[in-house]
């Protein structure tokens, strides 16, 4: 019964389940995940404002985000956000405040979907605009009354909305987890502020010329500058990168399984893997470009999907090989079909391996989609910019874009992180964060 059921302080008993629910909510709340989470949904609050109406789509923040196919990526990424803060409904129940919250965030994340992936605006109605007129580019003849009207009520909504996802947090409840998440971050934070200061000031004592390295400030200074350029070809990099990513890490985890499946199979495409994942990149690049044509985004997305494939294979293969012997005699002494082997056995046993491969993948996918691009290509990509960038001598623009591509690997890196988390709750090393 002690394994089943928990006694309350009333007398009375709770499931277990309840009960395990009640401690992870309470270990949830020692951690830093919802407070990312916040963080990235008021990010994307602003973000998507500034989609919502022509006048701010003039100022360089709004410009930065006009890529089409970026959009509909951050309004689906902003409702995953919204439903990840907004927790269980049974929690909700419990305060009135935290249900209007979550009403506020639903009322912004409809009009943001209705406005982005159906071109409808619902102020543009209000105000009486034609969508086409809405969602065009300003004229000498666009109705700029109705449209900062619509601008005004708009922005009421996201203040609201910002409100909000503050009222879901509760930040001010949260000080000694701030406190204590600062103590354990300390060493690295402060190690990285005394770097950037000492190569600031020996670059400047030293003299050392822009070729060499340009100095922390004035590489800030031209990413501020061209953050509205980067972000576009870094876009489109990262969709190569993501795309060869599926593909590549895709195909190695069906191999994978039938590699564990059939070892004939495996013996005989293993060679074949190894040899692949030999060849240099560069040599691949040159030979992709032919194959596909320079300028067809296939080429980079098949050298992602050969570079990212053997790793998904190799740790796909292991994982569902180095299942406990034990384990698997008792299951075989319950008549286990060998479907119910693989589904509740192998590959739950097999899924750490595999997102420590796809984990590794994020990075190389991130390598692949850049390097691909010094071979030719679209003019609109991050391994173009920082090329020609580094030949024009402009090396600040240079690093600028070599930034950027980091800051979308470790992006790339932490969702696969979140799906891990959250397809893996059981593991242990979760459990014992």
């Amino acid at each position: 019964m002690a394994d089943t059921l928990n006694i309350t302080q009333s007398g009375g008993v709770k499931p277990a389940a309840t009960a395990f629910d009640d401690v992870k909510d309470d270990h949830s709340e020692k951690r830093l995940g919802r407070d990312f989470v916040a963080l990235a949904t008021i990010c994307l609050i602003i973000i998507t404002y500034h989609l919502q109406n022509p006048l701010l789509m003039q100022l360089q923040f709004g410009q930065a985000w006009r890529n089409p196919t970026l959009q509909p990526v951050l309004v689906v990424a902003l409702g995953v956000c919204v439903y990840a803060l907004a927790g269980r409904w049974s929690w909700l129940k419990q305060d009135r405040g935290r249900m209007l919250a979550v009403g506020l965030l639903t009322i912004y994340v409809v009009y943001i979907l209705l406005d982005v992936l159906l071109k409808f605006n619902v102020l543009a109605a209000v105000v009486g605009v034609s969508q086409d007129i809405y969602h065009g580019d300003i004229t000498a003849d666009s109705p700029m009354a109705a449209l900062q009207s619509a601008l005004n009520i708009s922005s009421l909504l996201e203040y609201l909305a910002l409100v909000a996802v503050i009222m879901l947090l509760a930040p001010w409840n949260r000080i000694p987890v701030y406190i204590a998440a600062i103590k354990r971050n300390a060493a690295p934070l402060l190690v990285a502020v005394v770097v950037l200061v000492l190569m600031e000031v020996l670059l400047t004592v030293f003299n050392v010329q822009q070729f060499l390295l340009p100095k922390p400030s004035v590489i800030l200074a031209e990413l501020f500058t061209l953050y509205d350029q980067l972000i576009t070809v870094g876009w489109n990099t990262f969709q190569n990168a993501v795309w060869g990513f599926v593909w590549g890490c895709g195909l190695g985890i069906i191999t994978g399984m039938l590699s564990a499946r059939f070892t004939n199979f495996s013996k005989a495409l293993m060679p074949l893997a190894i040899a692949a994942n030999s060849v240099p990149i560069i040599a691949f690049a040159p030979i992709f470009n032919t194959w596909f044509g320079a300028l067809n985004p296939q080429s980079k997305v098949a050298i992602v999907a050969v570079l990212t494939f053997f790793p998904a294979m190799i740790s796909t293969v292991r994982g569902l090989n180095s299942v406990d012997h034990r384990s698997l005699e008792l299951m075989r002494s319950y008549a286990a079909t060998e479907w119910e082997i693989f589904r509740k056995l192998r590959f739950p046993n097999a899924l750490p391996f595999i997102f420590s491969a796809l984990k590794v993948a994020t990075t190389l996918a991130m390598i692949g989609a850049i390097v691909s691009e010094y071979f030719g290509g679209s003019t609109k990509g991050l391994g173009y910019r920082i090329r020609e960038d580094a030949q024009l001598f402009r090396y600040p623009e240079s690093w600028s874009a070599i930034i950027v591509a980091a800051l979308l690997g470790i992006l790339f890196y932490l969702v696969v992180s979140a799906v891990e988390r959250a397809m893996m709750p059981w593991h242990i090393s979760f459990r014992e964060e």
